[in-house]
């Protein structure tokens, strides 16, 4: 009997994310991170790029639905990475997205990009708004599915932000339609709470799934300096306490009992 081949993972390189995670995401996964604004979304995908191209040189693709190139650069820049640069260097492209620009257009354009410049990481950022630019004719899930399908067998490591509104009284996030749709079509959801009561456990993260993975299951703190991410407490798989500060964690853990 044959063995079942390893899934290839590309590490993160967000300090302490990885060892949640088995190693980081599988090569050819769909990824969902959700967040109200200012959770640290966009944060972890341009580390995810970055990284990618600058500690292990695996090409990426930024496919932006809201910032223009410039505050790209400039976000980036904030921490320390420079993309502009290796946008030069052809390791990391951005792709600016017109909104009349037809969904066919674009695919056809983000599968070209891929495969001529051998892009192994790809990030998408916001699902939402890309959700406002669609027909409005046709049914929003029928062209969500399409669109992630379509992403998917792009055979790359894609890592799709979403915005959430975060329910501090009621606890979780109040996500709208399309992300919650999206959410059963994508291999993995990494949830970012940001809770706004003080202190360095006010940032949790929870991984709420992810196939093909023995992850951490527990809400994790995370803070956000200079250089990033970095996620804090214990990241034992095999210790599921959480840490994170005691007002957060009773949210955090009202979640969980949902």
């Amino acid at each position: 009997m044959a063995k079942i081949k390893k899934e290839e993972r590309l590490a993160t390189g967000i300090s302490g994310f990885d060892k949640l995670t088995q190693g980081g995401f599988i090569s050819d996964s769909l990824n969902l991170i959700i967040g109200n604004a200012g959770a640290g979304k966009t944060t972890f995908l341009l580390q995810f790029l970055y990284n990618g191209a600058a500690k292990y040189n695996e090409k990426g693709l930024y496919v932006s639905f809201e910032s223009n190139k410039q505050n790209i650069y400039r976000n980036g820049l904030s921490l320390g990475m420079d993309f502009e640069e290796l946008e030069k260097k052809g390791k990391c492209m951005i792709l600016e997205f017109n909104p009349d620009e037809s969904i066919k257009s674009l695919q056809e354009k983000l599968m070209r990009i891929v495969i001529e410049n051998d892009i192994q990481r790809v990030g998408i950022d916001p699902l939402n708004v890309f959700s406002l630019n669609l027909p409005k004719e046709v049914s929003l899930r029928r062209q969500l599915y399409d669109f992630l399908s379509f992403i998917k067998n792009l055979n790359v490591c894609v890592l799709v932000a979403g915005e959430s509104d975060e329910e501090f009284f009621g606890g979780g996030h109040k996500i709208a339609d399309e992300i919650k749709f999206s959410k059963y079509l994508v291999d993995s959801v990494i949830e970012l709470f940001s809770a706004g009561i003080g202190g360095e456990g006010d940032r949790a993260l929870r991984i709420s799934k992810m196939r093909m993975t023995n992850h951490f299951r527990g809400p994790v703190a995370f803070k956000i300096t200079g250089k990033g991410i970095s996620v804090s407490g214990n990241n034992s798989s095999k210790n599921t306490k959480s840490f994170v500060s005691g007002n957060t964690e009773k949210l955090v853990r009202k979640i969980l009992s949902k």
